[in-house]
């Protein structure tokens, strides 16, 4: 053996949460020859990435929409041969005039994209790359604040209504610029290249729900335990080797180190937390988001549908902001909306008989605690380096949207890159393949 080569053992991880980040995670640690737990406390993975099944079409409740960008993503679909379709198209929906439109391409003009892209390489350089913390304190001013001062007032014309249809927020509700930057980004449009992935020129989803990759990820997986309820978390105290052990009302579960996939304000009632844990929670921020799907008929059909006038500002909160009608043979769409539970539904068919149409029966609708984020303030006194810092402090690593951005693609790229930074491979651990763009023929062959 090298002498100057340190042998590394097996760990133990317990992950909580089995979300994309959680179940991306473990995927790798387990790729690395180290030994995972995953609890989860709904009675399915997928977190956000939910699908259901209505009059045999699959409807996903979340994230499904992928851009060119999402390479990461197209090669866990690749390796675990999941079929991918074209998405429908996006329309822009003038809710007075009851018109589509396509959404605005204004960034190209005027030299917006040549001045972004300039700024881009002199002050964030990595806002590509997995995780925030680079690039946070260079965009942490209000995006309407900073698109006014660098004159790119044209990105919110073409990405705004977009971001906030999606549940980022809306623009002049004090969203830091970071998130919307690192919106734009993930379109793909901001890059200039045209490229394709998995043999689709334009955005894709998967056949058959979102939640089936991720569950075809829990089932390779070793240990996925859905249906626990996790009730005290200890790290500082009763471990007598190191490590962690966590408490579930299924019984005690013991490891090296823990991962959280949830976000940290979300866990902190049952984590033997630190002071700065519970100041980096009291900080975080997330938006009320709703999904209701509901059969709607009288509607503009086959597209996604971004609504104007419930996007432009916050005062809208509570209408609907948009929806998908994914599948040309059926009257189910899924709407989407800011705002409390009570007052979402009676404005959802107040909104859809605006538009003409009618809602004639809703078959679920689910609310999300979406989009954990910073204000501007703390990400300018470097909120997100303390919590990067943080890394495998008290055998603990933080994932999820939080640390990565709320999009499945940097969640799933932040984990695998946490992996990478502070797990190395077993001694003997066959070498992970390094992530790369996907080819046709390499998905023609699954």
């Amino acid at each position: 053996m090298d002498a100057t080569h340190e042998p590394v053992s097996s760990r133990s991880v317990v992950v909580i949460g089995a979300g994309p980040a959680g179940l991306a995670v473990a995927r790798e640690l387990e790729r690395t020859g180290h030994r995972v737990t995953v609890l989860e406390e709904q009675d399915s993975v997928a977190g956000k990435c939910q699908s259901v099944s209505v009059d045999g079409h699959a409807f996903d409740l979340g994230g499904h929409i992928c851009t060119n960008r999402y390479q990461r993503t197209a090669r866990l679909v690749t390796e675990l041969g999941v079929e991918t379709e074209r998405t429908t198209r996006y329309r822009v929906l003038d809710v007075a005039a009851r018109t589509a439109v396509r959404q605005s391409m204004a960034f190209l003009r005027d030299g917006t994209l040549r001045r972004y892209q300039a700024l881009r390489e002199r002050e964030f350089p990595h806002i590509g790359e997995p995780g925030l913390a680079h690039s946070a304190r260079a965009l942490a001013a209000p995006v309407t604040e900073w698109l006014a001062r660098h004159g790119l007032e044209a990105l919110a014309e073409s990405f705004g209504t977009g971001y906030t249809a999606a549940g980022y927020g809306y623009l002049d509700d004090d969203v830091p610029a970071l998130y919307f930057v690192k919106y734009a980004e993930m379109t793909g449009l901001l890059s200039g290249e045209g490229r394709e992935l998995l043999g689709h020129a334009g955005d894709f989803t998967l056949v058959g729900g979102f939640a089936t990759l991720w569950r075809r990820i829990a089932e390779e997986l070793k240990d996925v335990r859905c249906g626990v309820r996790v009730t005290s978390v200890e790290r500082h105290t009763g471990v007598s080797a190191g490590g962690v052990r966590v408490h579930t009302d299924a019984g005690p579960v013991t490891a090296d180190d823990l991962v959280l996939s949830v976000p940290l304000d979300r866990i902190l009632p049952v984590l033997d937390a630190t002071a700065e844990e519970r100041d980096l929670a009291a900080r975080i921020r997330s938006n009320a988001y709703h999904t209701v799907l509901a059969t709607a008929s009288g509607l503009p059909e086959n597209a996604f549908y971004f609504l104007d006038r419930h996007t432009a500002t916050r005062e809208a909160s509570g209408h609907c902001v948009s929806y998908h009608h994914r599948y040309p043979d059926s009257d189910v769409r899924t709407f989407y909306s800011y705002g409390r539970p009570e007052e979402v539904g009676a404005l959802l068919r107040e909104d859809v008989a605006g538009l003409g149409g009618r809602v004639e029966e809703v078959h679920l609708q689910r609310a999300w605690a979406f989009m954990p984020h910073f204000g501007s303030a703390d990400l300018a006194e470097g909120v997100l380096d303390k919590l990067d810092a943080r890394q495998g402090r008290s055998h603990t690593y933080y994932v999820g949207g939080l640390p990565a951005f709320e999009l499945v693609e940097c969640a799933v790229a932040h984990a695998q890159d946490l992996v990478r930074r502070h797990f190395p491979p077993v001694d003997g651990t066959p070498p992970v393949q390094e992530d790369r763009p996907v080819t046709l023929q390499e998905e023609q062959q699954t």
